[in-house]
């Protein structure tokens, strides 16, 4: 078996880990990564951890594990911009994660690149975009949290806080790797000019919790405050020995959970406890003394046994011990001859084509010989359109919620037809997600967080359970190319649905699974949904101040696991076109917030260390998250050397502290007392022409009026066949030449296109209406 990127030639030049974790993807998947690094080294080298604490550039446990199976090539691009080229001329694609305008002032333009390889795939990525009027802010990830509604009030009474581990820098790599891949498969197609692909980081933390922006903007057209909060029941707890998540997602959910703690009467007060209001105070008071009389492993038990979602909050000396990782030997060795280390493994796992396993990283000082050998080994030619990639391919959507359908949206606005099947006893449980029985009869079409995920899809109604549903699920299964699903891996499986199953109908056909823990392993049957996997992933132990409690990221993990997914289909689908071969494709759900969140599993391997949560924090950088003049309005702001603190000292009119270094309790009590005295966007006007990083704090209500997402066309409008228009989110990045638009059509109602669907199958009139007589199909649900 070969690696399905075999024969893919990528230039890097990027340091820290956006960029080299959108290369690590690729090498995963058998690509060849040539790194291009300063004499100085990638900055990673200087974080660390390091064995023992000490500072050591060659044995960088964070460079080690993005950097694995590349090969260095250590050039200074102002002298060295020549050799720098004859490795592009070889390429088929370049990643590019400078400041904006860093590889044209060495000589390396876009006309400079068309002109040493025509046939090349440039994938840049960037803070804000390569156009827009925040196209050359200083930023950092703090700040760049802040401007995309990543830094949230999790700890009452203190400053909003923002994600740990650095999670937010993997979101965008791996959307890089997502929009490289997209962009490959029209490279024959445009060979008379390169093809561009304009990552936003910013928009990369948007995509992922599109949530909050959506429930707001619904809460507006029903003509309440758009800034509405509600809370999670139960959420994280306390238990004898630990934190762990109990997380209620459905109101079935909630009733169990009540009865498991003896609580039944508060199974009618969900809502009034969510919003906030005394019952939730009154039940966590009374629900405590159970908690703390049992330990996390005994509550994740019984909460499973009754299918409520419960994990524990795994740090990174836990998350190496949790037993579903260790039965499916996720973490892997890594490291040198002298010194080694555990670190995730890859985030899929494909059953015809594996992943590579772990090689060393390159050393500094390497210098990367030019490889003449012919460069027509790649994924090109695929799709004759490039504004349609996936033109062609055929999709039977048989996912759930927000993971899954996240990457059959995607797909389908690429190109792919995607039929996605429910039924009208179970529709989508998404479908609930913020829509309300009082909005009338078709109160289950009304979710803007449905609609936003669905987008460029057919839909189908089928009755799984009878004869009649299970036969023409077979049927339309003969005529795809991927199927996708994310259930519990016993649901599938229930309905004749699994891989084996399928390749009896379709022999090449491509499942992709996306099971919450995987599909074997001693939590194989556990329930869960996104905030599940960052709790037991570690992401929610990293986030938090130290001295209070792990706090949830909102979900982040659900679109993060689905372009994982779909870069794995498309490694799926490039081993098809070479062989004829589907497979199915795994992945994992919690192992993809693992990969995301490596750090801390990281230094406790090494050192036997577990940080403490850091808050707004860095390693590196004084940073934090100040209040304004404005009771409501925080600014979170960046000093990353030297000469920003000199230009701070001069915002503050604070000579005295000139030449000083200040410690971080000593440094938030200073600006803090300057902040408080401005306006947030006076702050950031201030800094921004001193170019120190610092950004407004915004809310999720404020996310549709940012003129950079309206200057690079990030929203689209789309007219929904009952809500009328609406302006969606798209995707985080632009592919030149390629797609005009984000998305193709609207989101379907439930069972829409069934004439459609199953007339193309050869059903009469009189089979479609017994059909819907036996409700094997439908257009609306039962019992809404």
């Amino acid at each position: 078996m070969t690696a399905p990127l075999e024969g893919l030639r990528v230039v890097e030049i990027a340091g820290d880990i956006a960029g080299p974790y959108c290369t690590k993807l690729l090498v995963d998947l058998g690509a060849v990564v040539t790194k291009i690094e300063p004499p100085s080294g990638d900055p990673l080298r200087r974080w660390g951890p390091f064995p023992g604490g000490a500072p050591d550039p060659s044995r960088s446990g964070m460079f080690e594990y993005l950097n694995a199976g590349k090969r260095g090539a250590t050039l200074d691009l102002e002298c060295d911009v020549a050799a720098a080229g004859k490795l592009i001329a070889q390429a088929h694609l370049l990643v590019d994660g400078m400041h904006p305008g860093t590889l044209d002032r060495v000589g390396l333009d876009t006309d400079a690149l068309q002109a040493l390889n025509p046939g090349l795939v440039v994938v840049r990525i960037s803070d804000f975009g390569q156009n827009g009027p925040l196209r050359d802010r200083d930023a950092t990830p703090l700040t760049v949290q802040a401007a995309s509604g990543w830094v949230n009030n999790r700890d009452p009474g203190r400053p909003p806080v923002q994600a740990g581990a650095r999670v937010s820098e993997y979101v965008a790599g791996g959307y890089a790797a997502l929009g490289a891949m997209t962009a490959l498969r029209t490279l024959s197609t445009n060979t008379s000019r390169i093809i561009e692909v304009d990552v936003s980081v910013l928009e990369s933390l948007l995509s992922t919790l599109p949530y909050p922006m959506l429930m707001a903007e619904k809460m507006r057209s029903l003509r309440m405050p758009p800034n509405t909060k509600s809370a999670l029941m139960m959420g994280i707890v306390r238990a004898a020995d630990g934190w762990l998540g109990i997380n209620c997602l459905t109101g079935q959910h909630w009733l169990d959970a009540c009865a498991m703690l003896g609580l039944p009467e508060y199974g009618e007060l969900q809502i009034p406890a969510m919003l906030g209001g005394p019952e939730r105070g009154e039940f966590f008071e009374k629900a405590q003394p159970w908690l703390s009389a049992q330990t996390v492993a005994e509550i994740v038990e019984l909460s499973q046994a009754m299918r409520v979602p419960a994990s524990p909050v795994n740090d990174g000396a836990m998350a190496l011990e949790c037993a579903q990782y260790v039965e499916r030997g996720f973490f892997v060795d890594a490291g040198g001859a002298d010194w080694s280390f555990r670190r995730p493994g890859a985030p899929f796992r494909l059953s015809k084509s594996p992943v590579l396993p772990p090689r060393p990283a390159p050393t500094l000082g390497s210098r990367a010989s030019v490889d003449s050998a012919s460069l027509d080994r790649v994924s090109a030619g695929v799709a004759a359109d490039a504004s349609a990639p996936f033109g062609g391919i055929k999709v039977l959507d048989l996912t759930t919620f927000w993971a899954g359908a996240y990457l059959t949206c995607y797909l389908g606005a690429f190109g792919a037809d995607i039929v996605k099947v429910e039924s009208i006893q179970r529709p989508d449980g998404h479908r609930y997600s913020g829509a309300w029985a009082y909005e009338g009869d078709d109160w289950y079409e009304r979710s803007g967080m449905w609609q936003g995920t669905n987008l460029n899809k057919r839909d189908i109604t089928l009755d799984l359970t009878s004869d009649q549903g299970r036969d023409l699920i077979r049927r339309l299964v003969r005529d795809a190319d991927v199927v996708v699903e994310n259930f519990s891996p016993r649901v599938i499986e229930h309905f004749g649905l699994d891989y084996e199953s399928l390749v009896e109908l379709k022999s090449d056909v491509i499942l992709v699974r996306m099971p919450g823990f995987g599909l074997q392993g001693p939590w194989r049957d556990y329930v869960g949904w996104a905030l599940n996997f960052e709790q037991t992933s570690g992401m929610s132990a990293v986030t938090g101040y130290a001295d209070g409690p792990p706090c949830n990221l909102q979900g982040p993990a659900d679109p993060i696991v689905g372009v994982h997914a779909g870069v794995a289909l498309l490694a799926a689908l490039e081993h098809r076109r070479r062989t004829g071969e589907g497979q199915l494709v795994e992945v994992a759900q919690i192992e993809v917030a693992a990969c995301v969140t490596a750090e801390p599993v990281i230094e406790y391997s090494m050192n036997g260390n577990v940080r403490p949560r850091e808050g707004n924090r860095s390693r590196g950088y004084l940073q934090g998250v100040y209040p304004t003049a404005a009771d409501d309005a925080w600014v979170a702001l960046s000093v990353r050397d030297d000469a920003d603190w000199a230009q701070m000292v001069e915002a503050m009119a604070r000579p005295d502290l000139r030449g000083r270094s200040l410690a971080h309790d000593e440094f938030d009590a200073v600006v803090a007392d300057w902040t408080r005295t401005h306006t947030a966007a006076d702050i950031v006007n201030i800094l921004g022409a001193r170019h120190v990083p610092a950004e407004q704090v915004l809310t999720a209500e404020q996310m549709y009026e940012l003129p950079q997402l309206d200057a690079r066309g990030y929203y689209q409008e789309v007219v929904h066949p009952l809500t009328g228009p609406h302006r969606y989110p798209g995707w985080p990045f632009t592919i030149t030449p390629g797609p005009a638009h984000h998305h193709r059509f609207a989101p379907p109602t439930l069972g829409q296109h069934n004439e459609e669907i199953l007339r193309g199958l050869g059903l009469t009139d009189d089979e479609l209406d017994d059909l819907r007589a036996r409700q094997v199909i439908g257009e609306s649900a039962l019992n809404a």
